[in-house]
């Protein structure tokens, strides 16, 4: 039996996640932190990004296992078609030099590569500006950023490259609440998902006597928690987008089906199959059993357009395809413009296929 899309982000999301992580592993590990940290003493935020060494090579594994998924969208579609169509009506295999398969093959591995580089600049170059209002030493801030050495691993460990903005405010936020000292802040911190829990006693004592969690357990529960933010970021980025590149390949290989004159374009439509659990976002949920036919998005209650899940395409964002695990089942509508132009028992042989 053909695996489907979702067994074949399962069988991916490791390797992707693995490559994420080692990709902001060999970033750490190749930076210079005197470079860094003079760029921070002269209050110049561009000037220590560029000593971070962002660049998109780094996620070349990554950008290998996305081409894979492409391809295999791609391959999925054909032999999809080839099940539902009857014999030899869809034959040969996903041509990836096609133009069209090219142009996606770019926008769902390097193209999304080269964003997750930018994302991962765009969240640096705010904390940078953040913590160049404080007085903390240009050191301190430095090692904030790229994690300090696990003297047993030998790797950096615990900063903030890596995470995208949203997650650094998150840091930078749960760090302020354990420094305050205040004991409604300090009880906040303690709702926060990404803590380790193993420090839980200690935030308790501080709220009891209203102090600050004493410094060199705040390093290690900062460190802690950019570590489990940045495993959380890894395979949010591997399912999102290894789902988004097979979803794309496989509205690819429906077009090349197409091109082929294997079959029309009115005889393929695609229904919207939401993973529909409790994890489902509420307007994938809505949009489950939405059917269109094949060249039209989707529409989603928050008004995005989508030609599959995970394009972004038109209009969709973020919020549109982050974790999403939703698909696009495809169905042959194969006796579609052929009544009049067949004969009764023509039109009976044909349905005998389907």
């Amino acid at each position: 039996m053909a695996k489907t899309l979702a067994q074949l982000v399962d069988e991916l999301a490791p390797a992707a996640r693995k490559a994420f992580l080692e990709a902001i592993a060999a970033i750490r590990s190749d930076v210079t932190l005197a470079r860094i940290e003079a760029a921070i003493q002269r209050g110049d935020v561009q000037g220590a990004l560029d000593a971070l060494n962002l660049e998109a090579s780094y996620f070349r594994p990554l950008d290998d296992l996305l081409r894979q998924a492409v391809l295999q969208g791609g391959d999925y579609a054909i032999d999809e078609l080839k099940r539902l169509a009857p014999r030899n009506t869809v034959t040969g295999r996903f041509d990836a030099t096609n133009p069209t398969a090219a142009d996606i093959l770019a926008r769902y591995s390097s193209g999304r590569v080269v964003e997750i580089s930018e994302t991962t600049r765009d969240g640096l170059r705010v904390a940078l500006s953040t913590a160049m209002e404080t007085d903390a030493a240009p050191r301190k801030v430095a090692l904030d950023l790229v994690g300090r050495i696990n003297r047993v691993t030998g790797r950096r460990e615990g900063g903030l490259v890596g995470l995208n903005s949203q997650r650094i405010a998150w840091a930078q936020a749960a760090q302020a609440e354990l420094q305050s000292g205040d004991p409604e802040s300090l009880r906040n911190y303690l709702t926060r998902q990404t803590r380790d829990r193993r420090f839980d006693a200690t935030v308790r004592a501080a709220i009891k006597a209203g102090k600050p969690v004493p410094a060199d357990v705040r390093e290690k529960m900062n460190k802690a928690m950019a570590s489990r933010m940045l495993r959380d970021r890894g395979e949010t980025i591997a399912r999102t987008e290894l789902l988004s590149s097979l979803n794309a390949g496989q509205d690819s290989g429906l077009r090349q089906a197409i091109e082929r004159g294997q079959l029309r374009a009115d005889q393929v439509q695609l229904t919207w199959d939401s993973s529909a659990d409790r994890f489902t976002r509420p307007d994938h949920r809505e949009m489950n059993g939405q059917v269109r036919p094949y060249g039209q998005p989707f529409l989603s209650p928050s008004g995005a357009l989508m030609m599959h899940p995970g394009d972004t395409s038109i209009n969709a964002t973020a919020a549109d395809v982050i974790n999403c695990r939703c698909r696009a089942v495809v169905s042959l509508d194969l006796i579609k413009g052929l009544k009049g132009r067949l004969t009764p028992e023509e039109l009976a042989q044909t349905r005998a296929f389907m």
